[in-house]
C-alpha cells in the first residue's frame, strides 16, 4: 500500500480527497499546515507528497523547496495541488519549488489517480508508461501538462504545443 502525505489547510477538501485516496487503496497521512507537513515528511516516511500551494502558515511552494533540501525527503515525489492553473503557477511549482507534478483544482478524478500512479514510478518506467498511454489515448496532453518537463525526455516536446 502506498503512503501519501496530504498537506492542505482546507478541511472540507481534505475530507473529500482523503476518502477518494483511501478508496483507491492509499494510506493517507494528513497535515493541516505547511510546517506540520515539513515535520511529517521526514518522520512518517511517505511514498509521495500531495501539497496544497496556498496555505496560511507557509505556502506549499516554500514547503516543497525546504523538503528538497532535507536528506530524508529530498527524493520524495511532490505533487503541487492548487486552484492556480495558469502557466506561471505551474512554472513556479516546477522551477521554484522543484516539485515533480502540478495538479489544478478542481480535478478530474481519473487524471488525478493516473498522476498519483505515475508519480510513484521511476523515470525510465515512467517514460515507458507515458509512451504507451500516448499511443492509446489522445488525452495524454492533459496529463503531460501536470508533469515537470525535467522528468521527460525531449521526445515528448511535440505534445506540449
Amino acid at each position: 500500500m502506498k503512503r501519501i502525505l496530504f498537506v492542505d489547510d482546507e478541511p472540507d477538501l481534505m475530507e473529500v480527497v482523503v476518502k477518494l485516496l483511501k478508496g483507491q487503496g492509499f494510506e493517507v497521512i494528513q497535515a493541516t499546515t505547511g510546517r506540520m507537513g515539513l515535520e511529517m515528511a521526514g518522520s512518517e516516511q511517505p511514498d509521495i507528497i500531495l501539497l496544497d500551494a496556498m496555505m496560511s502558515d507557509l505556502d506549499g511552494w516554500e514547503v516543497a523547496r525546504k523538503l528538497k533540501t532535507q536528506e530524508e525527503a529530498k527524493n520524495l515525489p511532490i505533487i503541487m495541488f492548487t486552484v492556480m492553473a495558469e502557466d506561471k503557477y505551474r512554472k513556479r511549482s516546477f522551477e521554484y519549488a522543484d516539485a515533480e507534478w502540478h495538479i489544478s483544482k478542481p480535478f478530474e478524478s481519473e487524471v488525478f489517480f493516473e498522476v498519483l500512479n505515475l508519480a510513484t514510478k521511476k523515470k525510465d518506467e515512467l517514460e515507458g508508461l507515458i509512451e504507451a498511454a500516448i499511443q492509446r489515448d489522445d488525452k495524454m496532453v492533459k496529463l503531460l501538462e501536470m508533469i515537470n518537463p525535467k522528468l521527460l525526455s525531449e521526445k515528448y516536446s511535440y505534445l506540449k504545443n
